[in-house]
């Protein structure tokens, strides 16, 4: 198989080629659906805890820290991209060059099909997306697997991951489209607002 046709069949039945992704074939239920079913650490974990779960408490972390609705809604979608082509762990993914250039324009695509209010975002915002995903792994790796070599390292915050429950993967997926809706409509209103007072 060549990249032109290397399409795969979404969940909402769209075709979609992760080597050329269109824009008008991305979309949150997609998105949403498959990060909910797609288990973090490659199913290592004591219970079933999903890439969807973990953008969640990415979210909720950037805003207790006091970042914008937009900074929140691009940690929302940080991993938008495994719904197309699944969660490596990071470890191997470090190695997989190709991976990366695809993921970069599969992110591209996402993020302006569904993130149209969050460009201009500075360095330090784009470097707190990135703390908060590592450290949020640390943290995980320290609950939900619990060894030793998870505890080696401190972090800036703590998270409690009954905030959200034990949810089915459905309600999981349900709760992400809520998350995305509202932060949607935030970053829509600070932009506006930013807009008037300059």
């Amino acid at each position: 198989m060549d990249r032109e046709n290397a399409y795969i069949m979404t969940y909402t039945g769209k075709m979609l080629n992760p080597f050329y992704p269109k824009e008008e074939l991305i979309c949150i239920e997609d998105i949403a659906h498959s990060l909910s079913m797609q288990c973090r650490f490659n199913g290592h974990v004591k219970r079933f805890y999903s890439v969807a779960e973990h953008c969640m408490y990415t979210t909720l972390v950037l805003r207790e820290l006091g970042y914008s609705a937009k900074v929140q809604l691009l940690g929302l979608l940080h991993d938008a991209s495994e719904a197309y082509l699944s969660d490596i762990p990071a470890p191997v993914k470090e190695f997989l060059n190709e991976y990366r250039e695809i993921e970069f324009l599969l992110n591209t695509a996402i993020y302006s099909k569904l993130v149209p209010y969050c460009y201009g975002l500075t360095k330090d915002e784009l470097d707190a997306i990135t703390m908060v995903d590592k450290e949020l792994a640390l943290l995980e790796g320290r609950k939900l697997i619990g060894e030793a070599e998870w505890n080696r390292k401190k972090t800036q915050f703590d998270v409690d991951f009954d905030t959200l429950g034990e949810l089915s993967p459905k309600e999981i997926e349900k709760a992400f489209i809520v998350f995305y809706k509202a932060l949607r409509e935030e970053a829509k209103l600070e932009q506006t607002t930013n807009r008037a007072r300059s």
